[in-house]
């Protein structure tokens, strides 16, 4: 059975799957019913998260959080399974849709509706404190908008008030950051309840104006590392907040916890609020005198019942504070909102199907013609309902067209001319395999039982191998593809058939970079549960270790290192913050001295470095650029380019491409970060995902196809830029 095209299970423990609600990066969303006719919404965590021990621990605390509350404004859980095939939570059904969805369907809520709204979040918030707990996400998202009240939903990062100090899990950060409170980004102090009080303020500011408090104005096109910035090192802008809220936002807004009120009290102001039209009654009031948190007394709350107060907030210390006071607040969240493929298939997975294309497009032109002219896709035709969020990726074709593909589910063979020669899916249950990519005269993807080579002229399968546990990643050699099959096993094929040259194992350990170059792959695995002890290894296509033993990043890397490529020389690596997803320094590992040499970045920049003739490319969504050369040791200029949410960037010729919000082209010089053209904007519509970074251009003779953040795709040909 399916849903706008996608797979969906008939039943889900005992009970009946009527349709899919909605997803997030972790999961899906559907509607449901039991045996007696309640209708229930049913979380299932993606099977590849699923895999990840760390993270089925974290769906367990979110099942065990979200069950010890049961108040009035907090939907109650009716059946979980976190230990099962999928893990999955199963709350009451609530109709009616977020906060965000009504903001953005209606417009903001007036000021009266507003206090409600954060009245009730206050009363839910006290009964989930009142469990020992922290929300730690609540955010507009998070808050549905029943006929009888608020709904706050979604434990999955909630911790005890005891326990609440870690930031991160399985290398994610956890939270929003318009949303979340200056001591959860900075890791400066302990997260408490003030954070969630934090959260409250933010979220009432944005029902009533439609935005964060601390958004610059520009909407999506804010970058999430200035706003993570000003959120602890500027005053929220509440210009626009009716007065009679304003002063209440503000209190709950203070940087440090300790100077927000209890939630009590912001129950108390809220509902004072409401009822008064004038800020100076809000401050007159007994509610706002006693906002202040008075000093903890030994027994908690003296008999109200709330929670006892906090302990003050710890600043820093060691090594953690001395980087954060370097790197100020530089947070990534482009992988916090996303969302699933939606695909309508009508021929059998596995196959390839012809297409004639769109009929308001020009008829298609051959391969290897010239493009007919600019032309622009609307993603939707093709089943994509964000390409931000679903591991979209083009790639030109020489003499084909342009190859595009996502997340291994479906590839896409386009004419020049933007006409559809053929489709062809991957397995219906799938989503996170390796994106389509050529490899001599064939188009390489994820087929139904592993891996397949495609004819370009057809999509005619020509070889397929058995690998049912394919990984994400396929790196290539000179006529080679090594793949990942499972945690530890690498196998490595010919291009021109399904000739197993060779292949490693790494018994025990879990494999997470690949990369491949000539005919030598490098492998970096860590340990299996902990994700500690990585060791790279090199070897020949035939599986042959080439180092006497395995290779050892060097101690003093206080961070993670995550793969970046490979060319004839050396390897190249990101080092990441323990963390935080932002990267700090860039490593080059000379494959025949096995010497290390590392270059630290000017200023923290997202995990989207690119390699391009020895050098390195790293880049902010906020438009910085640098350019380091790794063999010197140096960094050869680093330039803020006012590009707005800028795209991944793809480096050609001498020249650096990438998107902007609006998705306008940019052409940087490779050789200094000169800006040398910018296109015309292609809005589109934007998508869910639409705060995370758009997917690269992809770049030909003389042509460009960009993807957009308003999920479009457009070719647009290629002046010579000014010098």
């Amino acid at each position: 059975m399916a849903d706008g095209g996608e797979t969906r299970p008939e039943r889900i423990g005992g009970y009946v799957i009527e349709r899919r609600l909605g997803s997030g990066g972790m999961g899906v969303v559907h509607l449901a019913r039991s045996v007696a006719g309640r209708q229930l919404a049913i979380k299932v965590i993606r099977r590849e998260y699923a895999e990840n021990p760390g993270f089925r621990a974290r769906f367990r605390r979110e099942v065990e959080a979200a069950r010890r509350v049961s108040g009035a404004f907090t939907a109650p859980v009716v059946d979980a399974d976190p230990d099962g095939d999928p893990p999955w939570l199963a709350t009451l059904y609530v109709p009616g849709g977020s906060l965000t969805e009504r903001v953005d369907r209606q417009g903001p809520l007036g000021a009266r509706e507003a206090a409600g709204v954060g009245a009730e979040l206050a009363e839910a918030l006290l009964d989930i404190h009142r469990c020992g707990l922290v929300h730690r996400d609540l955010k507009p998202g998070n808050v549905l908008l029943a006929e009888d009240g608020v709904r706050v939903i979604d434990f999955g990062i909630s911790r005890a008030l005891g326990d609440s100090h870690r930031l991160t899990e399985d290398g994610a950060v956890l939270g929003s950051p318009p949303f979340m409170a200056p001591e959860q980004l900075s890791g400066d102090g302990e997260v408490t309840a003030a954070a969630d009080v934090f959260a409250l303020g933010a979220v009432v500011a944005y029902a009533v104006t439609g935005h964060s408090p601390f958004d610059s104005g520009r909407g999506l096109g804010d970058d999430p590392l200035a706003v993570a910035y000003r959120v602890v090192h500027e005053e929220p802008e509440l210009s626009d907040v009716p007065p009679a809220l304003r002063d209440l936002v503000r209190l709950c807004l203070a940087k440090d916890p300790e100077e927000r009120p209890e939630v009590a009290a912001v129950l108390r102001m809220a509902a004072w609020a409401d009822t008064r039209a004038q800020a100076s009654d809000v401050r007159s009031s007994p509610a706002w005198r006693g906002a202040r948190r008075e000093p903890p007394t030994p027994h908690g709350d003296g008999g109200r019942g709330e929670p006892p107060a906090a302990p003050a907030a710890r600043r820093g210390s060691g090594r953690r504070g001395r980087r954060w006071a370097v790197t100020a607040l530089a947070l990534v969240a482009t992988g916090a909102v996303a969302t699933t493929l939606w695909l309508t298939r009508t021929g059998a997975g596995g196959e390839a199907e012809p297409t004639d294309g769109p009929t308001d497009r020009p008829t298609a032109a051959g391969p290897g013609d010239p493009a007919v002219g600019p032309w622009e896709i609307d993603l939707r035709e093709w089943g994509l309902e964000d390409a931000v969020t679903s591991g979209f990726r083009c790639q030109p074709v020489p003499d084909e067209g342009l190859l595009c593909s996502s997340g291994g589910q479906f590839t896409v063979l386009v004419n020049a001319d933007g006409t559809e020669r053929w489709r062809y899916y991957g397995p219906r249950t799938g989503g996170g395999g390796p994106n389509a990519t050529v490899l001599g005269d064939s188009i390489l993807t994820q087929s139904a039982t592993g891996l397949a080579a495609l004819d370009p002229a057809d999509g005619e399968v020509r070889w397929e191998v058995d690998a049912p546990e394919l990984r994400e990643t396929l790196a290539l050699g000179d006529g080679t593809v090594a793949l990942r099959n499972g945690d530890s096993t690498v196998r490595v094929y010919a291009a021109d058939g399904p000739e197993r040259l060779g292949g490693w194992e790494t018994p025990g350990r879990y494999i997470t970079d690949l990369l491949g170059h000539g005919d030598r792959f490098l492998s970096l695995s860590r340990e299996d549960e902990t994700g500690a002890d990585p060791q790279l290894e090199l070897h020949a296509t035939n599986g042959q270790e080439l180092w006497p033993t395995p290779l050892t990043p060097p101690p003093e890397v206080p961070g993670l290192l995550e793969a970046i490529g490979m060319d004839e020389e050396a390897a190249y690596f990101e080092e990441r913050d323990v963390d935080l997803p932002i990267a700090t320094a860039v490593h080059r590992l000379d494959l025949a001295s096995r010497e290390w040499s590392r270059v630290e970045l000017p200023e923290p920049t997202e995990p989207r470095t690119v390699l391009a003739d020895g050098l390195l490319y790293a880049s902010t969504m906020g438009g910085t650029f640098m350019a380091v050369d790794p063999a010197a040791g140096e960094v050869l200029w680093h330039r803020a380019t006012g590009v707005t949410t800028a795209s991944l960037p793809a480096v050609s010729d001498g020249t650096l491409y990438l998107s902007d919000h609006e998705g306008a082209l940019h052409q940087l010089s490779a050789e200094d970060g000169r800006p040398l053209a910018t296109g015309e904007p292609h809005p589109g519509t934007e998508g869910p995902g639409s705060g995370a970074a758009t997917p690269p251009p992809a770049v030909g003779e003389g042509v460009a196809y960009v993807p957009t953040l308003g999920n479009t795709l457009y070719a647009t040909p290629l002046d010579e830029p000014a010098a």
